[in-house]
């Protein structure tokens, strides 16, 4: 048995002496390659070690023994000059700087509106004394819309409770009147004159009284432009002529000036456009046809039109087409009746209704066009603006039904809400 496998061993040895020294060979190129990179690497440390020596000096260390020892050479004696720093502090902004100039003489002419509604905080707004002697305050008519008390701050911390002077929805004008001495009314200039590009300012209280007497710059981005305003509805109730700016103008600038670079106030702030869309696009009420509206809701006369505003017209009826509105209401004619809309209900004190127009009357005629349609009525409407007189004819039953007369009813339209 042991001389089988001793025999078998001999013929693994035999076939497997090829092998052997084929490895052997692998081996020794192995180590030759090696010897070789070793040989190479030391070589280069030494020739390295003596450049860095020679461009160095002697002290230079190439990996020392003592790693966080070493340090850099500072150079021989230490000869490197040291620069004496400057700081220039930036630009210096004395009081002959224009911005600092406008601020200082145009802020102590505006001032914060508060409005109350019973007691409590309502809005903030902005505002600007127009007539010192007088105490007239001009700011915006939503500032203090359906408000119940008006208070004046001014940056200084003096604080006035203002009484309404007037105020019209359709321009977005008001004026407000406060017993005090020593104001300081802004100058007016003339926004007829404006061109893109020109520098302006706004001062006014952006978001809430902390941040009383901000002041922003800008340009005049826009002039004459025409801005369709809506109701909570999303329906345009009137269109106004503009000055646009890209002024950073927020909630609570509404009503304050916006200033020309020779402190002239050129308009008043009034809105931006509010979406995520948008970005520096903000109107302000040109001040050339604002100091008309001011004069006339000093003198208590009514205001009827101006250059700024153009409201949409309103009727202050609720209308339906004839033949539903006759079986809305149960109504059985005796008699023949026109086509037309049926008035289901006018408005209390409107213009219509001061000038004879009642419920069920059936409208044929607005301003000589006939009507019949709600659609007729709408497009009819569109020739027309708030302010405008109309004579609209109407049909009127008796109290039987059994016969009726046309009526003709003149009256003023009335601004849409």
């Amino acid at each position: 048995m042991n001389g089988y496998f001793q025999e078998q061993n001999a013929d693994f040895d035999q076939q497997n002496t090829p092998r052997r020294k084929a490895k052997a060979r692998i081996i020794a190129i192995i180590a030759v390659a090696t010897a070789l990179v070793i040989l190479v690497t030391v070589s280069t440390a030494i020739m390295v070690n003596r450049i860095l020596g020679e461009g160095y000096g002697n002290n230079t260390v190439l990996g020392g023994n003592s790693g966080n020892n070493w340090k850099p050479e500072t150079g021989a004696d230490n000869s490197y000059p040291v620069p004496d720093f400057t700081f220039s502090g930036g630009t210096v902004i004395t009081d002959s700087n224009d911005y600092t100039r406008i601020y200082s003489d145009c802020s102590p002419s505006c001032c914060t509106i508060i409005a109350l509604l019973n007691g409590r905080p309502y809005s903030t707004g902005s505002g600007f004394v127009i007539d010192a002697e007088n105490g007239y305050i001009a700011t915006n008519h939503h500032v203090i819309e359906s408000v119940t008390e008006i208070k004046v701050a001014f940056y200084n911390g003096t604080e006035y409770t203002a009484t309404l002077v007037g105020s019209d929805a359709v321009t977005d004008l008001a004026v407000l009147k406060i017993d005090a001495k020593n104001l300081k009314a802004v100058k007016i200039g003339n926004s007829n004159d404006l061109k893109i590009g020109q520098l302006v300012f706004a001062i006014g209280t952006p978001y809430d009284q902390s941040l009383a007497g901000t002041m922003t710059s800008g340009i005049i981005s826009g002039v004459g432009r025409k801005v369709d305003m809506t109701n909570s509805s999303g329906k345009v109730i009137k269109t106004m002529t503009l000055i646009q700016t890209d002024c950073s103008i927020n909630p609570g600038n509404s009503g304050g000036p916006l200033f020309d670079m020779s402190g002239n106030v050129i308009g008043i702030t009034s809105l931006k456009i509010a979406d995520e869309m948008y970005e520096g696009i903000g109107f302000a009420i040109p001040i050339t046809d604002a100091v008309d509206i001011f004069k006339k809701l000093i003198a208590g006369e009514p205001v009827t039109d101006s250059g700024i505003a153009t409201a949409k017209p309103r009727i202050g009826v609720t209308l339906f087409n004839l033949e539903y509105g006759l079986v809305y209401f149960g109504i059985k004619p005796q008699c023949e009746y026109p086509a037309g809309l049926l008035v289901g209900d006018v408005e209390y004190n409107s213009n219509a209704y001061e000038a004879g127009l009642s419920v069920l009357d059936i409208i044929t005629e607005f301003g000589g066009n006939k009507i019949e349609s709600l659609d007729d009525l709408d497009l009819v409407l569109e020739n027309y603006k708030a302010g405008d007189k109309v004579t609209m004819r109407v049909f009127r039953f008796n109290r039987r039904l059994t016969n009726g007369e046309y009526i003709d009813i003149n009256f003023t339209l009335s601004a849409a809400e």
